[in-house]
């Protein structure tokens, strides 16, 4: 039987049943009742200052923890706002969760002139979301929260959307709120196995390519047995960075790129094991990277799974799943090769890095790398040098990287990286972003103000859109418009924000501010000046 409660109070313990423990969001008219109900629950909120600014906290929450990040929205301009993150969580597969108000059902979509209306709010989030509904009743508000969970932790990650009208959160129901029932990830079929396994045994030089979807089913340490195993080396793409440890005697990380030593691997390997990967149009030039020509593929989205690279065996299922049951069958045959010594890999690995793109901006990554600990997670944003640490800053630990790969949005990474410190409290995280970038949503500097984050905000300054300037350099002759910037003094922003701020003048000046700011319980700007040619 149910409980006879208001519909913002069934949000919240619709919420609670799902074990959600932190919600980000903006209140407004709209959503009073839901904040209502929070005041009485254990849920934790973290006040954003934009709503864009809570969908990258719930995003950067979810790619911290593994587990679903959640956003409370109000109705009309809050649902475009969050539309940006929403729609990088959806490019990036990430699990998040936006629960958002409406005008009254008899006038929604209406245009009456009603507060914050917007013709076709589903619409809108439709375009960006895995699935997305209206909550018509009380009874069905905790219903369609636990269709909007199964949803996202079924199948290929991405972002949902429950609407839940006015005169619904005002309302007095029925509501039977549930603990969900536990999902099982996809295992996959036997003969699939056992007919990788045959390819695997017939080939002579295997290679292995791991996505975001390795890094997100946990399938890092099987991958690892299986490159050992094998003596393959590992390749990645951005988001699968963290899939194998970069110092790893296989990983090759993600340093293929077109001419790089890395393809001497690729054009003499008979066989690629891809894990979870849509192997974009970004990660392989446009289809460029050269794949051998019999290619197991391994992906739970089996629309994804032909996409890009037709597989010579594709396997629907979950991938941290299907690499451990090719370790324990190749095992269980006593098959095990020796496709690349690591001698071999760690050459290749060597020569690539020093021809790598940005490998004159070397002296800045290692930097970073060594002033943020081994399960330290770095948060990229748009920005030069965040391009450049997707090839050259290793990566040591599964959800320790963070770049808005598909969409590729400015402003991710100062939201996205108070999101993975309120889900890793204890882990030194660290934004880079841009000063274009930065401007897109520094606003939130005063949400890690106030909840005391100690945060090393690290700011790439050469107060132009950098990557922009460089195209138009290189395609239009120099003809530059539109990309020059007149910014703050940073320094001083921090100090009008009560937190320190510092300027680093060289890359063991950023190292030496990254650290001192990580043991603060504020955040700290860290405003770095660096010069690219055009």
């Amino acid at each position: 039987m149910g409980e006879r409660i208001k519909g913002g109070q069934a949000v919240v313990r619709a919420l609670e049943a799902h074990g959600v423990d932190v919600v980000f969001g903006i209140p407004g008219v709209h959503t009073l009742e839901i904040y209502d109900a929070l005041r009485d629950s254990p849920i934790r909120h973290i006040l954003a200052r934009h709503e864009q600014g809570a969908g990258f906290m719930a995003d950067g929450y979810a790619r911290a923890s593994g587990r679903p990040g959640v956003a409370i929205i109000i109705t009309g301009p809050g649902i475009t706002n969050v539309a940006t993150p929403i729609g990088e969580a959806y490019s990036d597969s990430v699990p998040v969760l936006v629960v958002s108000a409406n005008v009254e059902q008899q006038w929604a979509g209406k245009m009456l002139g009603h507060l914050h209306d917007l013709k076709d709010q589903l619409g809108v989030m439709r375009a960006v979301t895995k699935w997305n509904d209206r909550a018509t009743t009380v009874s069905a508000v905790p219903q369609l929260i636990a269709e909007a969970f199964r949803q996202m932790t079924t199948g290929r990650p991405r972002p949902t959307h429950v609407e839940v009208p006015l005169d619904v959160l005002r309302a007095f129901g029925e509501a039977e709120v549930t603990p969900p029932e536990p999902i099982a990830p996809v295992a996959p079929d036997p003969q699939d196995v056992q007919r990788a396994v045959d390819a695997i045994e017939a080939a002579e030089r295997v290679v292995i390519y791991a996505g975001g979807g390795a890094v997100a089913s946990g399938a890092h340490q099987a991958i690892t047995a299986l490159a050992e195993r094998l003596g393959a080396p590992v390749l990645t793409s951005i988001m699968g960075k963290g899939s194998i440890a970069e110092d790893h005697p296989m990983a090759l990380g993600n340093l293929w790129e077109p001419g790089s030593p890395v393809e001497e691997v690729l054009r003499s390997a008979d066989l690629a094991l891809v894990f979870g990967s849509k192997l974009g149009a970004q990660d392989t030039e446009y289809q460029r990277m050269p794949l051998p020509s019999t290619i197991v593929r391994v992906d739970i989205d089996p629309e994804e799974i032909g996409r890009n690279y037709t597989p010579t065996q594709a396997i629907v299922a979950d991938a941290a799943l299907t690499a451990r049951a090719l370790v324990e069958h190749l095992a269980a045959r006593g098959v095990s090769k020796e496709c690349w010594t690591p001698a071999q890999v760690a050459d290749i690995r060597q020569r690539a890095r020093a021809v790598a793109w940005g490998a004159e901006q070397q002296p800045y990554i290692d930097a970073l790398r060594s002033a943020i600990p081994r399960d330290g997670i770095l948060v990229t944003d748009m920005t030069m040098m965040s391009y450049v640490a997707c090839r050259l800053y290793p990566v040591y630990e599964p959800r320790t990287f963070f770049f808005p790969a598909g969409y590729g949005t400015l402003g991710f990474s100062l939201p996205a990286a108070i999101g993975a410190k309120i889900a890793r409290p204890d882990a030194t995280v660290v934004p880079i972003v841009g000063d274009g970038g930065f401007q897109f949503t520094m606003q939130e500097v005063a949400t890690a103000v106030q909840f005391r984050l100690g945060l090393p905000i690290v700011i790439f300054n050469d107060s132009t859109y950098t990557a922009v300037k460089e195209a138009q350099a290189r395609e239009f002759d120099r003809r530059f418009i539109a990309v020059d910037l007149v910014n703050p003094d940073y320094v001083k922003l921090a100090d009008a924000y009560g937190i320190p701020g510092v300027r680093a003048e060289s890359p063991d000046a950023l190292a030496e501010a990254i650290r001192a700011a990580a043991q603060r319980d504020l955040p700290t700007i860290i405003d770095t000046p660096i010069h690219f040619e055009y």
